[in-house]
């Protein structure tokens, strides 16, 4: 059973944006065998009985856990549930604890001293905060039926780099809407690890099912290449790291080396694309999250004939708060500049490594080299962490449908493929 603990915490404002959708753990979050789901009693309020059964989703930064919750037994004031865990970095885990109802959310104590907190929206999707013994806590959302998974598929891409001698092999993920295609193509580039001090984010491979089915509904494939050393990528993941590969580097000796390392993946990527039948070549965009937009930008300043537009979401190269980040994000933004088709900038507060301010700036800095755009602020609600909106389709939905509008006037009616 719960204790007053969970009284005093609020839900986040920004918990009502979250999407029900598939995670990104490679490992999925298990159900013991002996699960059973008994028919809820007919003298339940509806409100209650609405808990019963199977719920499944995503937590964490990134999606990068696998959730399920699993709603056994019910009575008028307490449920027997299971809650099962999943990540790449933490394996798998399941507990069956006697939970409390109240109102509309079921609150659970794990044996480990962990909270577990979920308030129902509606029928068919559950909010979740699970806060750790020691206070960290992880957002997430649960629909009654599985998230939908898109066509998504993985492969090794052999590319024209060596390293030690060794060609190298970038894994790309890649998310197909129905039909023969070829199919007017996305190419998004994922950002860092937050300030690199942690290496065991680099084996996640990063997508993004929610901005992938956005694509999809409008005909559009999208794919996700992880640079060197990330996701299963082969290779040494090296984006400017200080000497000591402790965390990344201000220096921009560092910093600049490590973003050419970069690109030259990118460029590596897009010429495999150019050779593939499924991708229409003559409808081609870029884009990408955090570090990943602009290399974007660069790629298409380097490529100015190939790309139809760029799509930025919160870019940036290093953290504004090192004493050369003005520098080294303004270099890079120029690079882009080249680039004569139009380019979307999405910005949000609240970002922890880029300030609107600091944005504006790279932006004009993009706008007098010579580059074409529009900067746009995001409207997040308060509390909601402006740096991970990937998922937040209804926040840069309208903005993008109106970029795609601008490229495609004729046919770009959103739900629709852009033929």
């Amino acid at each position: 059973m719960t204790d007053e603990r969970e009284n005093s915490a609020a839900w986040p404002e920004f918990m009502s944006a979250l999407e029900p959708e598939a995670s990104e753990s490679t490992v999925a979050a298990a159900a013991p065998m002996d699960r059973a789901v008994l028919t809820p009693s007919n003298g339940l309020p509806a409100s209650v009985s609405a808990w019963s059964g199977e719920w499944s989703g995503w937590a964490g930064q990134g999606r990068s856990h696998d959730i399920k919750l699993i709603v056994e037994r019910l009575s008028l004031h307490t449920a027997t549930i299971v809650c099962a865990r999943a990540s790449d970095a933490q394996g798998a885990f399941s507990e069956r604890v006697l939970a409390r109802i109240r109102g509309n959310e079921v609150l659970g104590r794990l044996t480990n001293g962990a909270d577990v907190r979920f308030r129902m929206r509606n029928p068919d999707v559950v909010e979740l905060l699970w806060r750790e013994p020691d206070g960290r806590w992880i957002a997430g959302v649960l629909s009654r039926q599985s998230a939908d998974r898109q066509q998504r598929i993985s492969e090794r891409v052999p590319i024209a780099l060596l390293e030690r001698g060794e060609q190298v092999t970038l894994e790309m993920v890649t998310f197909k809407p129905a039909g023969p295609g070829p199919f007017p193509t996305l190419v998004f580039n994922h950002g860092s690890t937050g300030s690199g001090n942690d290496p065991s984010l680099f084996a996640s491979t990063v997508t993004s099912p929610a901005l992938a089915k956005y694509f999809n509904d409008r005909g559009w494939m999208v794919v996700f290449p992880q640079r060197r050393g990330r996701g299963k990528s082969s290779g040494l993941y090296d984006e400017g790291f200080e000497p000591d590969r402790s965390r990344y580097s201000d220096a921009p000796r560092y910093a600049l080396a490590g973003f050419e390392h970069a690109l030259a993946d990118v460029a590596c990527i897009v010429e495999h694309l150019l050779s593939r039948a499924d991708v229409d070549s003559d409808r081609l965009l870029i884009g990408g999250h955090s570090r990943g937009a602009f290399l974007a930008l660069a790629c298409a300043g380097a490529r100015p004939a190939l790309f139809g537009g760029v799509i930025n979401f919160v870019g940036g190269w290093v953290d504004e708060h090192g004493p050369e980040s003005e520098m080294i994000n303004h270099a890079i933004a120029r690079r882009g500049a080249t680039f004569p088709g139009p380019t979307a900038w999405m910005y949000a507060e609240n970002d922890p490594f880029y300030r609107i301010a600091h944005s504006r700036e790279n932006f004009q800095a993009f706008e007098a080299a010579g580059g074409q755009g529009l900067f746009h602020v995001l409207e997040t609600l308060p509390g909601q962490d402006g740096h991970h909106v990937l998922s937040l389709t209804g926040l840069w939905g309208p903005v993008v449908d109106a970029f795609l509008q601008r490229l495609h006037p004729a046919n770009a009616v959103p739900g629709s493929p852009l033929r």
